[in-house]
């Protein structure tokens, strides 16, 4: 027999002709398939050829969902197990009339058909028997020219193959046509299909059988593959079984970027060097993340520098030629180094590939797995995969920071990370296929996302009743869905609504209602969600015989736990009848509506608050009624949590609702500036200093990022309008804050010139400070935003604790001195401190970090029990040359303290920062700002903070202060301080002073 090709235009059929020249039909060619298929299995110790245990399991997986379902499904095989032959067995097994086989590229359409034409290898291993007749096979290349030409070809064929891109162009009659001659649909690297291509493709298919092959079932777009996931061979298994070599992972530490493409290319070439050496002929692979990217490097390094290797560049831009050329050069091994863009495309096949340099790195576990899974395929005369990247220039997800951990052992992590990322999925998965009801293949239910609401009703009956929901909803339009091991029940309702603009029957809105219902047996409360708010006693009451709503005073110990409350809105009801029987106040109106609702004649309605639980942030909302609603929208199982949550707060007899407004700070307006000491000024709320790094502030002649200018108060006497400036090394603004009778103004009094330039938008500083006006603190820990002045209700009793004062004799150090500069002057506040901590070895870094834009004058880290300490000294200059009770040598440095509380947020945050800095401070002067450790010490405490947690310390050093003499004043302002690191972050302060 020989293998024929005939041509229909651009598109081509691969066949046999027998021994008279004829093509066998395809239900001729079907019928050979009967019973010919031998389910061995391999075993290469005793020399047994046959399927591998990862392509024999998958077989009997689909084989068996095929026999009780037509839903779509997914099979998960690390890359290099053999999904070709898996497709192809179960090709024959089914005795499938005619399969459509979808593929990503031209490359693996050409491979494919090339493969199933001839059953690959299953004829020689004695799976697929030789009674068995080969497939006609069509290779789909462009659009058929007629309808006729298409039922033509497919009538050829028993296996069609061709590419989501070009499918995803035929008009519907094509598409009808394919999907009525087809029986099967098979998506090969079903991750590479763009969602919304594939959901146009599936939906002719519908009522197919389909069967989606992944090495990961999460698309490169972001979003989940659907299809149930029917088979999931480890890759620790993989591993075990021999289908990958060892993985080795050769890290660098380069934080110039420029520098450190070239160490990657070197570090690279020099192992390619050492492999030669040793009889592996390997090739390096460049991965770049764009064609432009490519070739910079390519141009610019490989084939400046190591051309003696003849790299090749290969992209997508480039022609079939010229690709055709340059992987004809890799396979004869003319060229040693290959420069692509994300592997230059599924179904490459070249063992050689074993050194990975990769510049730029996948943000993405499941592409990192089958990246790396091409690297380790075993292959007889071959070395191990070398992986070879810079620490230091790239953040990553979560998921890929152990990984790309200094001391990393690839050979686990990459089985761990990969079971562990498929295994969350497939638990979401059993929690969806957990619910039934008859709208099951019309909604994903992983996808919805309802709003954090909800309202709670008491119940204890052992039963509910769910199946009374047609009570209340029309079962004609509305679908249900039913979690009985979870006990949730959720309703989709559409609503037709009239338009507002017009009076017209024939047009109208069509909206849809989600209504959910979470019963807790084990707490007798049945919580429910629903975005039409007049159903929830119905609801209730059609789910159980007796249910009781929980309302009233108990439900505002929601907000029991958030500190420095600051209630943007509050509603009252009167109790009494009158003509005013409800009342909503927000803003400065706030401590109006608090002192009405403490009177007696009126009732709090409803509340919501924003303020801090000493984690960070964090807001809630409540009604007498019984409603609890936050802002964000979550998964179900993340809002049945957040339900759970607040109801033990509701129950807690501990609680008590009396003091739940006690504290509340609220604002009033004032026309004049407070008669206190102002000791701190923060940019406005709206600017998150921790993580701004799209603001800028520019002057005539230079842009500098926000986060490297100081904001800070120019001394004034408090009875005096308050000034500012804004400033650092190169620059210098300054701003009058005046409030009188008629408001609140900011103006410019001298210094350059700045304008802010934030989201493509620019504004002079002096107009965004008009809208966004900066924060000014006192010393009683009242604040100012414009003309709104906010107290805090504080005891009068002040004490700094005697066991938060470190006292250290200040031996020739001169405490009007702060900064040791880069000169390192010893006789400093700062040089003396960082001496101090380094006499202790337990210190992992201590990171000279002072001038505009600190997070601290000094960073020092530490591990200890197992977290990582991160510690802040705020050093300031005494204002005397002796210690003593000068409450002035510490208004600077508390607000500083209190300003660095914020980097508790995202401690990941301050190692980027210091990153940054010492870059930046190193390219400006030369003088590294690491008194101890380095950029590579910083990247592994980066990666140990996956898992290990942190710890945050906050000190405050001021020699000028005696530990003996500290006044009330002096009490207060520290007291002040402590309680804002406590109320917002947990933190205790410190302060190391004299004795």
């Amino acid at each position: 027999m020989a293998i024929v090709k005939k041509l229909f235009g651009n598109n081509y059929l691969r066949c046999y002709e027998n021994e008279k020249g004829k093509i066998y039909s395809c239900e001729q060619i079907r019928k050979s398939w009967d019973n010919k298929v031998n389910y061995v299995t391999e075993n290469s110790s005793k020399n047994v050829k046959g399927l591998r245990q990862a392509q024999l399991g998958a077989v009997f997986a689909i084989r068996a969902h095929w026999i009780v379902s037509k839903e779509a499904a997914t099979v998960v095989m690390p890359t290099g197990t053999g999904k070709t032959e898996t497709m192809m067995t179960t090709i024959v097994a089914e005795q499938c009339k005619r399969v459509f086989i979808l593929v990503p590229t031209d490359l693996l359409r050409t491979q494919t058909v090339e493969n199933c034409v001839k059953w690959g290898i299953l004829k020689d291993i004695g799976v697929i028997e030789q009674k068995a007749k080969y497939p006609n096979v069509l290779c789909l290349k462009s659009q058929p020219k007629s309808k006729d030409d298409l039922e033509e070809m497919l009538d050829s064929a028993n296996i069609i193959v061709s590419t989501a891109r070009l499918v995803s162009r035929f008009d519907v009659e094509y598409m009808n046509i394919l999907s009525c001659k087809c029986d099967i649909l098979i998506v090969d690297e079903a991750h590479h299909i763009e969602a919304n291509r594939w959901n146009q493709i599936k939906s002719f298919f519908r009522d197919k059988r389909i069967l989606q092959f992944t090495a990961t079932p999460f698309r490169n777009d972001g979003k989940k593959l659907d299809g149930d996931i029917i088979y999931n061979f480890p890759l620790s298994m993989a591993q075990e079984q021999g289908y990958f070599q060892k993985i080795n992972f050769k890290p660098i530490v380069e934080y110039d970027e420029e520098k450190g493409d070239y160490s990657i290319a070197l570090a690279a070439v020099r192992q390619l060097k050492s492999d030669l050496g040793k009889g592996f002929n390997h090739i390096i692979l460049v991965r770049a993340r764009s064609m432009q990217r490519a070739k910079q490097l390519y141009e610019n390094i490989y084939a400046n520098y190591f051309a003696q290797y003849n790299p090749v560049l290969i992209i997508s831009e480039m022609t079939a030629t010229e690709k055709k050329s340059n992987m004809e050069a890799l396979k004869t091994g003319k060229s040693q180094i290959v420069v692509c863009v994300d592997m230059f495309g599924e179904g490459i096949d070249i063992p050689n590939l074993k050194i990975a340099a990769i510049h730029d790195r996948y943000k993405s576990l499941p592409i990192t797995l089958q990246f790396i899974g091409r690297f380790a395929r075993s292959k007889a005369g071959l070395g191990d995969a070398i992986i070879i990247t810079n620490l230091a220039n790239e953040d990553i997800q979560d998921a890929l920071a152990e990984l790309y951990s200094q001391d990393s052992d690839w050979n686990s992590l990459l089985s761990e990370l990969s079971e562990g990322v498929i295994g969350k999925e497939i638990s979401l998965q059993k929690l969806a296929n957990g619910f039934k009801g008859s709208g099951i293949e019309s909604i994903n239910i992983k996808q919805l996302r309802p709003a954090l609401s909800m309202v709670a009703y008491k119940t204890d009956a052992k039963e509910w009743n769910w199946e009374n929901w047609t009570q209340l909803f029309n079962e004609d339009v509305c679908k249900y869905y039913i979690n009985e091991e979870e006990n949730i029940f959720i309703v989709i309702e559409p609503e037709v609504s009239k338009i507002d603009w017009a009076n017209y029957r024939e047009i109208s809105n069509l909206n849809w209602n989600l209504h959910m219902a979470y019963w807790n047996k084990e707490k007798q409360v049945v919580f429910l969600n629903s975005t039409n708010k007049a159903i929830f006693n119905k609801f209730a009451e059609i789910l159980f015989t007796e249910v009781q709503r929980i309302s009233g005073e108990n439900i505002f110990k929601c907000l029991h736990g958030i500190n420095r409350l600051m209630v943007a809105n509050l509603g009252l009801n009167s109790a009494i009848d009158g003509p005013i029987r409800y009342k909503m106040f927000t803003g400065i109106d706030i401590a109006e509506a608090i002192s009405e609702s403490q009177k007696g004649n009126c009732y709090k309605s409803n509340i919501f608050g924003m303020g801090y639980n000493g984690e960070g942030k964090t807001s809630i909302g409540c009604s007498y009624k019984g409603t609890i609603w936050g802002r964000l929208v979550e998964t179900i199982d993340n809002w049945k949590e957040w339900c759970n949550l607040n109801y033990e707060k509701i129950i807690n007899p501990d609680i008590h609702t009396v003091d739940i407004l006690k504290g509340v700070l609220m604002p009033v307006i004032i026309k004049e500036r407070p008669k206190k000491k102002a000791y701190r000024i923060d940019w406005p709320n709206d600017l998150d200093m921790c993580n701004e790094k799209s603001v800028y502030l520019e002057t005539p002649y230079t842009s500098i990022p926000i986060y490297e200018m100081e904001i800070g108060l120019i001394e004034v006497e408090d009875t005096e309008n308050l000034k500012f400036f804004v400033q650092n090394e190169e620059c210098r603004a300054e701003f009058e804050f005046i409030i009188n009778n008629e408001g609140w103004s900011i103006s410019k009094i001298s210094g350059t010139y700045l304008e802010l330039r934030m989201r493509n938008r620019a504004y002079s500083l002096v107009d965004f400070f008009k809208e966004n006006p900066p924060e000014i603190k006192f010393v009683d820990q009242s604040s100012l935003q414009g003309n709104l002045y906010v107290t805090l209700e504080n005891s009068t009793n002040f004490k700094f604790s005697e066991e938060q004062l470190i006292k250290w004799t200040w031996d020739k150090v001169d405490i009007s001195k702060e900064s040791q500069g880069n000169t390192k002057e010893k006789d400093s506040i700062q040089y003396f401190t960082i001496h101090k901590l380094l006499s202790d070895q337990s210190y992992e870094v201590v990171f000279d970090d002072d001038n505009a834009g600190e997070i601290a004058d000094i960073v020092a880290i530490k591990e200890k029990d197992k977290e990582l300490h991160f510690e802040f000294y705020h050093c300031k200059f005494a204002h005397g040359a002796k210690p003593g009770s000068r409450v002035a040598d510490l208004y600077e440095v508390c607000g500083q303290a209190e300003k660095s509380v914020l980097w508790k947020q995202n401690i990941c945050e301050v190692i980027e920062r210091m990153k940054y800095r010492e870059s930046r401070r190193m390219k400006l002067n030369g003088v590294s700002r690491f008194e101890k450790g380095d950029l590579k010490k910083l990247s592994t405490i980066r990666n140990k903070l996956r898992f290990l947690p942190a710890k945050l310390d906050i000190f405050i050093v001021q020699p000028g202060v005696s530990a003996s003499a500290i006044t009330e004043d002096m009490h207060q302002l520290l007291c002040g301080t402590q309680a804002y690191l406590l109320d917002t972050y947990g933190i205790t302060l410190q302060m190391i002073c004299s004795q």
